[in-house]
């Protein structure tokens, strides 16, 4: 998919994986690579989830009402259910803690809250909605936002990633899709893999791309690296910028092109300034693991404390007191002591910057 020909001939012992060799009897080797899919089957698979968004609606505050069953009645007659992203939205503007104040409170009594302070909101707010699959309203609303934002969508960015980019990530392979209320996430990698240290240990570098529909978060494209024996995997700012950051604002289909293909055809000489870190990283002893992942995770908002006391024993138990060992046991608590795919991301980011730090 991404990296085409990850290149450039690898530098300072750090070499791509090789074709395998046939063995006896005509038979192939299997190949030795990530698992993944093609990037086709996740642009169609974008693309039918776009399908599924109602036209956005922009409405004054004031006309919107909560009804008995706590869905949203737009003055048109439309009602909408909640997803958390948009309640948690919505209680925000509002001024209250939703779960904290109706959580005993009937039907009724949650409307006629609700519907005071909504007839107090001045202005226009613009509505996001998805069909209604359980058919409870006519569709689930996503995100309430301002009228004037204009959020780079998904479709849009896989449509100029099919239009401009297709033959190149056909070399990537896409390792996990992910779509959350609030955010997407995207982890791609190339098929050839960089071995750190000529002893097989692989790293197949890409890309995560990450954003938001519903206000959560701005577009972003960082480098990303899978090591292959544990499926771990890391995200990294080299020269500590990211290969792309875009807040949402208007932007013409030319300039998204332009800022992907830049984006995604730096990576593979991006890829080989990380794998000599990761060289590096190896040879770099940290006395106390556990403390040094305390260090780098501790003070996050992000991380809950018992992530975070995870990855401080896996450190102690892998035995690895060296600063790739405590990469590892943060990347590696990251999706196995985890199921929040936005702590992940926030781990994964944390354990980059404190792998980038041997650069310094």
């Amino acid at each position: 998919m991404t990296l085409h020909a990850l290149a450039t001939r690898p530098s300072n012992g750090l070499a791509a994986l090789p074709p395998p060799s046939p063995a006896s009897g005509n038979e192939p080797v299997p190949l030795r690579g990530p698992k993944g899919v093609p990037f086709a089957s996740v642009y169609e698979d974008v693309m039918r989830r776009a399908d599924e968004m109602l036209p956005d609606q922009i409405v004054h505050l004031a006309d919107l009402r909560m009804t008995p069953e706590t869905l949203v009645a737009l003055p048109t007659g439309v009602t909408y259910a909640l997803n958390p992203w948009a309640r948690k939205q919505l209680a925000s503007m509002l001024g209250l803690r939703w779960d904290r104040w109706f959580q005993s409170a009937s039907g009724e009594e949650c409307a006629e809250e609700v519907n005071r302070r909504f007839s107090r909101l001045p202005g226009e707010i613009k509505v996001k909605a998805w069909r209604d699959s359980d058919d409870r309203a006519n569709g689930v609303a996503r995100a309430f936002l301002a009228p004037t934002f204009n959020p780079i969508g998904d479709a849009r960015i896989f449509e100029r990633m099919h239009l401009m980019m297709r033959g190149l990530l056909e070399e990537y392979r896409f390792t996990r899709v992910t779509w959350t209320d609030a955010t997407t996430h995207y982890s791609a990698v190339h098929i050839e893999g960089i071995d750190v240290d000529g002893r097989g240990d692989l790293h197949h570098p890409g890309f995560h791309l990450r954003n938001s529909e519903v206000g959560a978060c701005a577009l972003s494209l960082d480098d990303y690296l899978l090591r292959l024996v544990c499926t771990n995997g890391l995200m990294v700012r080299v020269g500590g910028k990211r290969s792309l950051y875009r807040t949402h604002r208007a932007i013409e289909d030319d300039a998204l092109a332009a800022a992907l293909v830049i984006a995604i055809g730096r990576l593979p000489e991006r890829a080989q300034k990380v794998a000599s870190w990761l060289v590096a990283a190896k040879s770099l002893v940290i006395p106390h693991p556990d403390d040094a992942v305390e260090a780098v995770l501790g003070d996050s908002a992000e991380v809950p404390k018992s992530v975070v006391a995870e990855a401080r024993r896996l450190a102690l138990v892998a035995g690895d007191a060296t600063r790739f060992g405590v990469v590892q046991a943060i990347t590696r608590a990251a999706h196995e002591a985890n199921r929040d795919h936005d702590v992940r991301f926030a781990m994964e980011r944390l354990a980059g910057e404190f792998l980038a730090a041997v650069s310094s």
